[in-house]
């Protein structure tokens, strides 16, 4: 299979902008301080390095509420204190209260470190002020707490603003060799009711190098732990179309070298998961709902590619799942999983990141079912220039049905101060097919591009507002005419919160004229617990009339029960009409009843569960109904899992806490 040599070189040999970047002192601490919340500067904290100030992530301008940071560390943990400034402390929103749980919506505190030093491999944690977290380790992980980890922090609202203490155990990264480095570390800060975000060191352009060096840190030694981790599962029911039902399985997880996981599956079942639910909005291509299954979630930063979209497996009996770093610049992902007798699939991607603003990768795809054969290949070479970056990338597919295809891209992006340009030529030809991918449009050639540019505002009427302008111009491979598209769009949040917007689109398909109108109002903007909209789009598709209605509203009520409504009407040649509504009790951190109602046409579904989950220890799911059925269905199943280890130091470990 061809690479395209040439253009790869010319990108590569771009040069690079060197920037200023802020150093803070490794400093490691004898006396821990204590996690609650209340920074003692001159007491607990007392000799630890700081650092004030933050930035807007989109226009790099000095904030007005800003930061004070402390950072220290010992052999067992990393130490990090904040205290932020807010001139209106009373509306600080904290909702969340749970651990490892979405923060979107809340004012939250992140930390962002990068222990190879590099600068492309970063673990964020994240905490608001009333002390719920949420860990998002590099390269991705699963919500179980005996595998993704957990860090500690406590948070308190003062009459300035808020203030928090984080304490990170070093062993739930994956660490590189022991000894002294120099690490990447940022922190950023979102703040609810303005919607916007900060950072210490302004990186809003995506020049990740600019992330603050964390100088001459002393990495301890990696507690490598050949222990393995099982969660066994099994589940016993009745459904009435197919009786009594029972099946178990196993999922495990071990570690294969010092910065090597690997997480296999026996047997998966994700009767308990939801399946998201795309809406009626019109497409003339497929589309993708997203992943939530916990085995695909593992390492899915190394594994994911354009040839690669998990939602592509639907089902398997067996799988391995393998992803980590082989250098501190080198990583990758393999994913392997069967179904007996029926389908193998395999993934793999190899990414090496030879400095913080350039990268490559090569990754190969391989399905084999009832006698299909699909292989697919994949360069891509991405870098920073400054507020530049170009990117290429080379695809190929051979397939036993329809033969050989090639994918070739290649773009340029400007972004710096709330201006973004971005213009990219493709090329794809009629056989092109990754069947483990996501790949729904084939056979055209030409340009695609956007403009766009954003602005917040601290006074005046609105918080935020943005303009942008999308083109394409396809022929098909052959030179025929094919597709183009305009679209212009305008988006404004005033300072009650309401945000609203509105879009034209205009195109000519295959011959046909389209056009497109959208306007919505959202209020407020940024409030996923309490928040209502609505959006109208009207136009012709394919020369046919098209009206659309949605609303939707969230609420939380009694701080512990939340609800999330959707209903949309659809005019297209025909009415059709969806509703969905998902509510949610809390019972207390890992526990909960939840249930969902779905109407599509005169499809009616729905379920109501129980759940004990995210939290150490087994989990529990008492599930009345079937979560992803087309219609209601009288089934009942009770689901246990129970975290196991074999081996290893660990399994002490997990005893105790068990």
């Amino acid at each position: 299979m061809r690479f395209h040599l040439p253009v790869f070189a010319i990108f590569a040999l771009a040069g690079s902008v060197v920037a200023q970047v802020p150093t803070i002192p490794g400093f490691q601490i004898s006396k821990p301080p204590v996690i609650d919340g209340v920074i003692h500067e001159d007491g607990e904290w007392k000799g630890a390095p700081n650092v004030s100030g933050m930035f807007d992530e989109i226009t790099a301008e000095k904030a007005v509420d800003g930061g004070t940071f402390w950072v220290a560390y010992d052999s067992k943990f990393i130490y990090v204190g904040a205290r932020l400034v807010d001139s209106q402390p009373s509306l600080i929103r904290a909702t969340e209260y749970r651990t490892n749980v979405s923060l979107q919506g809340d004012d939250y505190f992140q930390v962002d470190i990068d222990l190879s030093g590099t600068a492309t491999d970063f673990s964020q944690f994240q905490v608001n002020p009333k002390g719920a977290t949420n860990i998002l380790l590099t390269g991705g992980r699963a919500l179980k707490r005996e595998w993704a980890g957990e860090f500690q922090a406590a948070s308190r609202i003062t009459p300035n603003g808020w203030e928090t203490e984080i304490r990170i155990p070093w062993q739930v990264m994956t660490l590189p060799p022991s000894g002294k480095r120099d690490l990447r570390i940022n922190f950023e800060r979102f703040v609810a009711r303005t919607i916007r975000s900060y950072a210490f060191a302004y990186f809003g352009n995506g020049i990740a190098s600019r992330n603050p060096i964390w100088k001459s840190v002393q990495i301890p030694p990696k507690e490598v732990d050949r222990s393995v981790m099982l969660l066994p599962y099994a589940y016993a029911g009745y459904d009435p179309q197919i009786k009594g039902l029972f099946n178990s399985g196993l999922d495990l997880k071990t570690q294969l070298a010092d910065q090597v996981q690997m997480v296999g599956s026996i047997n998966p079942d994700f009767r308990d998961i939801e399946d998201q639910i795309l809406s009626l909005d019109f497409s003339r291509f497929q589309r993708l709902a997203g992943e939530s299954r916990p085995f695909f979630l593992e390492g899915s930063q190394y594994s994911g590619s354009a040839l690669f979209a998990s939602q592509q497996i639907p089902s398997f009996d067996a799988g391995l799942n393998s992803y980590g770093k082989l250098t501190n610049q080198t990583s990758f992902g393999v994913l392997d999983t069967v179904q007996i007798g029926r389908q193998n699939d395999f993934v793999g991607n190899l990414t090496h990141s030879p400095d913080a603003d350039s990268s490559y990768r090569f990754g190969v795809t391989s399905l084999n079912s009832n006698g299909i054969n699909n292989e697919a290949y994949l360069a891509r070479y991405y870098k920073t220039m400054g507020p530049y970056s170009v990117f290429f990338r080379d695809m190929g597919t051979q397939d036993t049905v329809v033969g050989r295809g090639d994918n070739l891209n290649g773009s340029m992006n400007y972004q710096d101060s709330g201006v973004q340009v971005f213009g990219e030529y493709s090329q794809v030809t009629p056989n092109f097919l990754p069947r483990l991918g996501f790949f729904p449009e084939v056979d055209y050639k030409g340009w695609d591009g956007y403009a766009n540019y954003a602005k917040p505002w601290s006074s005046g009427p609105f918080i935020d507002a943005s303009v942008g302008a999308t083109f394409l111009d396809y022929d098909r491979m052959d030179g025929s005419d094919y597709r183009r598209d305009s679209d212009y769009g305008f988006t404004g949040t005033l300072r009650n919160g309401m945000n609203f917007s509105f879009d034209e689109d205009t195109a000519q398909f295959l011959g046909s004229n389209d056009h497109l109108g959208t306007a919505a109002v959202t209020l407020p903007k940024g409030n996923p617990y309490n928040q209502f909209g609505t959006i109208y789009a009207w136009g012709k598709e394919a020369g046919i009339d098209y009206r659309s209605v949605t609303f939707t509203d969230n609420r939380r009520l009694f701080n512990k029960f939340q609800l999330i409504g959707r209903y949309q009407m659809v005019d297209y040649a025909g009415f059709n009409d969806q509703a969905i509504l998902d509510g949610s009790y809390d019972l207390g951190k890992d526990r909960a009843i939840n249930g969902r109602i779905t109407k599509q046409g005169n499809n009616v579904n729905y379920y109501l569960a129980y759940r004990r989950s995210g939290n150490l220890g087994a989990e529990y799911y008492l599930i009345l109904g079937d979560p992803n059925a087309l219609t209601f269905h009288a089934s009942i199943i009770l689901k246990v899992a129970f975290p196991m280890v074999i081996g290893g130091h660990h399994a002490a470990e997990t005893a105790k806490q068990l």
